[in-house]
C-alpha cells in the first residue's frame, strides 16, 4: 500500500511540473491570457460599483454558494475526464478567474435585479443559454475550454439548477432569521 502512494505522489508531483511548465509556455501573457485577466478584472470592477451595499452579505452568500459549487463541480469533471482546462489565468488546477469570480459575479447580478421568482427564473434560463451555447463554444474556440465526454447541452440544466436552489436557500435563510 505505501508503494502504491508513493508512485501516486511521484506522479503528481510529475503532473504539476509539466502542467506549471505548459502554463509558462504556453499560457502565461499570451492573447488568451490576456483576455481571461481583462474580463476577470473588468467583471470585478463593474460588480463593485454596481453591489447593492446594502444586501452585500445576502448577495455575497449566494455568490459563495455558486463558486463553491462551480468549484466542486470543475474539479469532478475535471477529474472524470469530461473536461480540461488548457489555459487558464493561474497554474493551478481550477480555473479561478471562471468559477470563483466570473460565473458568481453575473450569478450575484441576477439575483441582486431579479427579485420575483418569475423574472429571476426567466433571466436565468437566460444566463443559462449564453452559458451553455455561446460562452462555453467560445471557452472552446479560444482553447481555453477542452471538451472530452461533455457536450455544452449537459451544462444548461445545472446552470437553472444552482441558480433557483441557491435562491432557495437564501430565501429560507431570510425567512429564517428575519
Amino acid at each position: 500500500m505505501k508503494e502504491s502512494w508513493e508512485e501516486v505522489v511521484k506522479i503528481t508531483r510529475q503532473f504539476n511540473n509539466i502542467q506549471l511548465e505548459h502554463w509558462l509556455n504556453d499560457t502565461l501573457f499570451t492573447f488568451r491570457w490576456w483576455i481571461l485577466l481583462f474580463t476577470t478584472l473588468v467583471f470585478l470592477f463593474v460588480w463593485l460599483i454596481i453591489l447593492d451595499k446594502k444586501r452585500i452579505f445576502e448577495i455575497t452568500t449566494y455568490g459563495f454558494m455558486v463558486a463553491f459549487t462551480a468549484v466542486i463541480a470543475d474539479i469532478t469533471g475535471v477529474f472524470l475526464m469530461l473536461w480540461q482546462y488548457k489555459h487558464t489565468l493561474t497554474p493551478l488546477s481550477i480555473v479561478i478567474e471562471i468559477d470563483t469570480i466570473l460565473m458568481p459575479i453575473i450569478y450575484m447580478i441576477i439575483y441582486q435585479y431579479f427579485n420575483t421568482w418569475k423574472s429571476f427564473i426567466i433571466a436565468v434560463i437566460i444566463q443559462a443559454f449564453i452559458f451553455s451555447f455561446i460562452l462555453e463554444p467560445l471557452l472552446v474556440w479560444l482553447q481555453v475550454y477542452v471538451l472530452y465526454h461533455w457536450k455544452h447541452i449537459y451544462s444548461f440544466i445545472p446552470y437553472i439548477i444552482i441558480a433557483v436552489v441557491f435562491k432557495g436557500v437564501i430565501y429560507k435563510l431570510k425567512q429564517h432569521y428575519e
